[in-house]
């Protein structure tokens, strides 16, 4: 996939516009999908690669970020590169014994997360269970089969800890440390959430560009989009001038 033209970044926007987290990332994912009618069954992680690997080929490989220290509250700056935030592929095992259960699973999809959401109550907890639920493929105890609903919480817990070591991309976590205070901790990155705030921002000014030299010499937006972005800054600055 090459990297989207203007308009179709402004798609990618309108699409995204006033949809949840996990339908927000799917519509990112899919516009640097080969497939897209496949990104809602890959696993989360996987999902998020594509997510990277979008941001990657539209706005470039470093990653400009701003965190607060825990400790002292100190604001620092970084700039992170593609390797920093990438956690690498899903780990092969998909087996567990805890206290005497084995446990094998799955992977966690968007549309688990989606069906979770759609079928389940407020509550945490029920919520969690009917995840797990869903990626449990086979649980045992003395040879005899056990449901999800019969699975004490360690065994849950664990369960929970592996979807999230197997499939790294689904929660990344930087290790960061305070160059004031010398404060060490795990900040989350969220790849979704970083795109999307830089192309809400491009997607703004790109419009503003657009209403501006709409206005000013009659153009339709497809007009505006097909003059280039140095030459359309040159006309914008005759607007103001």
């Amino acid at each position: 996939m090459g990297t989207l033209t203007e308009a179709g970044l402004l798609a990618v926007w309108e699409a995204g516009r006033g949809k949840d987290a996990v339908r927000r990332a799917l519509v990112l994912a899919a516009a640097g999908a080969a497939d897209p009618s496949s990104v809602a069954d890959l696993s989360v992680g996987e999902r998020e690669e594509l997510v990277l690997a979008l941001r990657e080929r539209c706005f470039g490989s470093t990653f400009p970020c701003a965190v607060t220290c825990p400790s002292c509250r100190q604001e620092l700056e970084l700039e992170l590169t593609v390797d920093d935030v990438r956690a690498g592929e899903p780990d092969g095992d998909r087996r567990l014994r805890v206290n005497g259960f084995d446990v094998e699973f799955r992977l966690i999809t968007s549309r688990d997360l989606l069906t979770v959401e759609a079928g389940t109550s407020d509550a945490h907890r029920d919520a969690r269970r009917a995840l797990l639920g869903r990626v449990l493929t086979s649980a045992t105890t003395h040879g005899e089969r056990v449901s999800v609903d019969d699975l004490p919480n360690e065994v849950l817990d664990a369960l929970a800890n592996a979807l999230s070591t197997q499939d790294p991309q689904a929660d990344v976590r930087l290790e960061l440390d305070c160059v004031d205070c010398g404060h060490e901790w795990a900040s989350p990155f969220d790849v979704t959430i970083y795109l999307w705030a830089e192309l809400d921002a491009y997607a703004r000014r790109l419009l503003h560009d657009v209403h501006v030299l709409a206005s000013a010499y009659g153009w339709s937006e497809d007009e505006v989009l097909a003059v280039g972005p140095a030459r359309r800054r040159c006309y914008l600055e005759l607007v103001a001038g």
